[in-house]
Protein backbone atom coordinates (compact mmCIF):
# COMPACT_ATOMS: atom_id res chain seq x y z
CA UNK A 1 0.00 0.00 0.00
CA UNK A 2 1.62 3.59 -1.37
CA UNK A 3 2.16 6.29 1.66
CA UNK A 4 -0.52 7.85 3.49
CA UNK A 5 -0.05 11.70 3.55
CA UNK A 6 -1.07 12.89 7.09
CA UNK A 7 -3.87 15.17 6.36
CA UNK A 8 -6.49 12.71 5.02
CA UNK A 9 -5.35 13.16 1.06
CA UNK A 10 -4.63 9.57 0.26
CA UNK A 11 -8.37 8.60 1.83
CA UNK A 12 -10.19 11.08 -0.35
CA UNK A 13 -8.09 10.33 -3.73
CA UNK A 14 -9.06 6.67 -3.18
CA UNK A 15 -12.62 7.76 -2.80
CA UNK A 16 -12.61 9.89 -5.72
CA UNK A 17 -11.23 7.20 -7.95
CA UNK A 18 -13.94 4.87 -6.73
CA UNK A 19 -16.41 7.32 -7.44
CA UNK A 20 -15.05 8.11 -10.72
CA UNK A 21 -14.15 4.55 -12.11
CA UNK A 22 -16.78 2.26 -11.22
CA UNK A 23 -19.47 4.34 -13.11
CA UNK A 24 -17.36 4.69 -15.92
CA UNK A 25 -16.65 0.42 -15.63
CA UNK A 26 -20.36 -0.19 -15.22
CA UNK A 27 -21.09 2.05 -18.46
CA UNK A 28 -18.43 0.39 -20.80
CA UNK A 29 -19.84 -3.04 -19.51
CA UNK A 30 -23.84 -2.06 -20.21
CA UNK A 31 -22.25 -0.10 -24.01
CA UNK A 32 -20.78 -3.46 -24.63
CA UNK A 33 -23.47 -5.78 -23.41
CA UNK A 34 -25.79 -3.50 -25.74
CA UNK A 35 -23.65 -3.81 -28.69
CA UNK A 36 -22.73 -7.19 -28.97
CA UNK A 37 -23.45 -7.64 -32.75
CA UNK A 38 -20.93 -7.58 -35.66
CA UNK A 39 -19.78 -5.17 -38.37
CA UNK A 40 -18.02 -5.21 -41.21
CA UNK A 41 -15.40 -2.77 -41.30
CA UNK A 42 -14.11 -2.16 -44.71
CA UNK A 43 -10.03 -1.06 -44.66
CA UNK A 44 -10.19 0.19 -48.33
CA UNK A 45 -12.00 3.85 -48.47
CA UNK A 46 -11.68 4.06 -52.43
CA UNK A 47 -14.06 0.88 -53.34
CA UNK A 48 -17.35 1.47 -55.04
CA UNK A 49 -20.89 -0.10 -53.43
CA UNK A 50 -20.60 -3.11 -55.78
CA UNK A 51 -16.73 -4.20 -54.80
CA UNK A 52 -15.26 -6.14 -51.91
CA UNK A 53 -12.21 -5.19 -50.38
CA UNK A 54 -9.83 -6.02 -47.61
CA UNK A 55 -12.41 -5.67 -44.13
CA UNK A 56 -12.95 -8.07 -41.17
CA UNK A 57 -15.72 -8.37 -38.65
CA UNK A 58 -15.66 -7.03 -35.29
CA UNK A 59 -18.11 -6.17 -32.23
CA UNK A 60 -19.39 -2.81 -32.21
CA UNK A 61 -18.30 -2.06 -28.82
CA UNK A 62 -14.63 -3.50 -29.82
CA UNK A 63 -14.63 -0.97 -32.76
CA UNK A 64 -15.96 1.93 -30.73
CA UNK A 65 -13.69 1.51 -27.75
CA UNK A 66 -10.69 0.90 -29.51
CA UNK A 67 -11.14 3.85 -31.74
CA UNK A 68 -11.68 5.86 -28.53
CA UNK A 69 -8.32 4.40 -27.23
CA UNK A 70 -6.58 5.28 -30.71
CA UNK A 71 -8.28 8.68 -30.25
CA UNK A 72 -6.86 9.30 -26.70
CA UNK A 73 -3.52 8.02 -27.34
CA UNK A 74 -3.22 10.11 -30.67
CA UNK A 75 -4.55 13.14 -28.36
CA UNK A 76 -1.75 12.23 -25.66
CA UNK A 77 1.40 12.26 -28.38
CA UNK A 78 -0.02 15.54 -29.81
CA UNK A 79 -0.24 17.20 -26.53
CA UNK A 80 3.58 15.69 -25.74
CA UNK A 81 4.60 17.31 -29.33
CA UNK A 82 3.22 20.60 -28.78
CA UNK A 83 4.62 20.83 -25.42
CA UNK A 84 8.42 19.78 -26.88
CA UNK A 85 9.90 23.70 -27.11
CA UNK A 86 8.71 24.01 -23.53
CA UNK A 87 10.66 21.69 -22.09
CA UNK A 88 13.24 22.27 -24.36
CA UNK A 89 13.30 26.21 -22.99
CA UNK A 90 13.52 24.35 -19.29
CA UNK A 91 15.83 21.94 -20.09
CA UNK A 92 18.18 25.02 -21.41
CA UNK A 93 17.14 27.44 -18.19
CA UNK A 94 18.64 24.01 -15.72
CA UNK A 95 21.49 23.80 -17.37
CA UNK A 96 21.83 27.61 -16.63
CA UNK A 97 20.89 27.65 -13.47
CA UNK A 98 23.83 24.91 -12.74
CA UNK A 99 26.27 27.14 -14.12
CA UNK A 100 25.52 29.70 -12.17
CA UNK A 101 25.61 28.20 -9.04
CA UNK A 102 28.83 26.96 -9.92
CA UNK A 103 29.96 29.97 -10.46
CA UNK A 104 28.53 31.53 -7.66
CA UNK A 105 30.18 28.74 -5.57
CA UNK A 106 33.58 29.62 -7.09
CA UNK A 107 33.23 33.48 -6.10
CA UNK A 108 32.33 32.06 -2.42
CA UNK A 109 35.27 30.49 -2.30
CA UNK A 110 37.48 33.20 -3.58
CA UNK A 111 36.01 35.74 -1.70
CA UNK A 112 36.38 33.53 1.55
CA UNK A 113 40.04 32.84 0.49
CA UNK A 114 40.82 36.47 0.12
CA UNK A 115 39.91 37.62 3.83
CA UNK A 116 42.72 37.60 6.43
CA UNK A 117 43.10 34.83 8.45
CA UNK A 118 43.36 36.57 11.63
CA UNK A 119 41.24 39.60 13.07
CA UNK A 120 42.75 42.37 13.81
CA UNK A 121 43.50 42.80 17.78
CA UNK A 122 42.21 46.28 19.04
CA UNK A 123 42.49 46.80 22.72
Amino acid sequence: MGARQPNGRGHMKTVFRIIFFVPLALIMLFFAMANRSHVQIGLDPFLTPGESGPSFEAPLFLVVMVSMALGVIAGGVATWASHMPVRRSAKVARAEAKKTRVEIDKLRQQALSSLPTEPDAKS
